[in-house]
């Protein structure tokens, strides 16, 4: 295997219009693709604790669209978010130290006023800005922030080293 980056972050949400604000309105991703589940296949038996689940989903992504079906490529993020369509999703979102999936990051630019701009909004911070890493190539800054369920999203800053 060969990988050239990932293709998507799937986040299930207990309300599915709450964080479409969040990450469309919020956080500026486009909706590329929304609807609902129709088929039932063998290959769904094993991806859905309920059986024959049926979720609404919507693909956002970020960055110029491509002539790609619904504009996606390998160098723009895409998350899919899903809800179940006949009663609630199950669990709770987990922390940095837990087993499974803890967050997810997305690079931006200018985080102080990223920062700044959502907390505005109120969205909840968790970590502000801070320098995750330095080297003599660069830093990368880094803030923490949670979505309407509570899972974690690092907001990430490439600062080249000055010459």
């Amino acid at each position: 295997m060969n990988p050239r980056g990932m293709s998507h972050v799937a986040l299930c949400t207990n309300d599915f219009e709450r964080s479409m604000h969040f990450y469309r309105d919020l956080l500026g991703f486009k909706v590329a693709q929304q609807g609902s589940t129709v088929e039932e296949g063998e290959y769904q038996q094993g991806i859905y604790k309920k059986k024959n689940q049926h979720v609404k989903f919507a693909i956002l992504r970020h960055g110029k669209k491509k002539a790609t079906p619904y504009g996606l490529s390998e160098d723009a993020p895409v998350i899919a978010l899903l809800a179940p369509t006949q009663g609630k999703a199950t669990g709770k979102p987990i922390l940095v130290d837990q087993i499974g999936i803890s967050h997810f990051g997305i690079w931006v630019k200018g985080l102080n006023r990223v920062h700044k701009d959502l907390e505005s909004k109120g969205v909840e911070f968790v970590a502000p800005p801070h320098v995750l890493a330095k080297t003599k190539e660069g830093t990368i800054r880094s803030a923490f922030v949670k979505d309407p369920d509570g899972i974690i999203i690092q907001l990430d800053e490439m600062v080249p080293a000055r010459a």
